[in-house]
């Protein structure tokens, strides 16, 4: 019996060691996503590869899209990690993929992949648009945090929203004070370009106005309970 005793703790051991290396060193694999991009009731296929350098963040550096004999490759500026959480939850991804988020229109679909979120946000997003068989890259740069896509203004074409994170430098009764940051909205039809127009109508519907370019003094209030922010007069 002690000599069995022996021999099952020294087997418990082994496992826990191994299943610890196995979380510090998770199995890396290719993120493939097949889905119909162009509306020709064909499938295509989205590869996400090459693991970033040893030590360096994110997940992938690499993206392959194949669509009706055509194939083209993009390597990211820095890395591609996981879709923003709340971004997942508040719009609808067409696929089943972590990593890979897809909004799909009548013969078109466009492609967003989340750079690496560093403290001072993240260093790239990248809009892939794919239209017939044509594919290209919309936008691959830095850009204030992605919070919703879609058709705003009825046309069939969806515009990006986007919002630099608000500075919150103090506590007040039922919410906080910070700076003023505007929500953008970007056309991603016929070009990636910024509507001014969209973008004073979305901010008066869901935040508060007062101009397009963030404003450090401008204090507006955040209710912690996630409800419209409002101008803070009382300074």
């Amino acid at each position: 019996m002690k000599i069995l005793f022996i021999l099952f703790t020294l087997l418990a051991g082994i496992m826990a060691k191994a299943q610890s290396n196995a979380d510090q060193n998770p199995v890396y694999k290719d993120e493939i996503v097949i889905t119909d991009l162009n509306g020709d009731t064909k499938n295509d296929t989205i590869r996400l590869y090459l693991k970033p350098a040893a030590d360096d963040p994110g997940q992938y550096t690499k993206i392959t899209i194949s669509l009706d004999g055509r194939r083209i490759t993009y390597k990211a500026k820095d890395s591609w990690d996981r879709i923003d959480k709340a971004f997942k939850t508040s719009n609808k991804n067409s696929v089943a993929s972590d990593y890979v988020f897809i909004h799909k229109e009548k013969e078109q679909s466009y492609i967003i992949l989340f750079g690496f979120p560093y403290g001072a946000g993240r260093e790239e997003i990248s809009i892939i648009k794919v239209s017939g068989r044509k594919i290209e890259m919309l936008f691959d740069n830095a850009l204030g945090e992605p919070i919703s896509i879609a058709d705003l203004d009825g046309d069939g074409n969806a515009e990006f929203i986007i919002q630099y994170p608000p500075e919150i430098y103090k506590d007040a009764q039922k919410g906080q004070i910070g700076t003023y940051s505007p929500y953008l909205a970007y056309s991603l039809t016929p070009i990636f370009d910024i509507k001014k127009a969209l973008s004073e109508e979305y901010n008066r519907k869901h935040y508060v106005w007062a101009g397009m370019e963030r404003d450090p003094d401008i204090q507006v209030f955040y209710p912690n309970d996630g409800s419209k922010p409002k101008l803070n007069k009382s300074k």
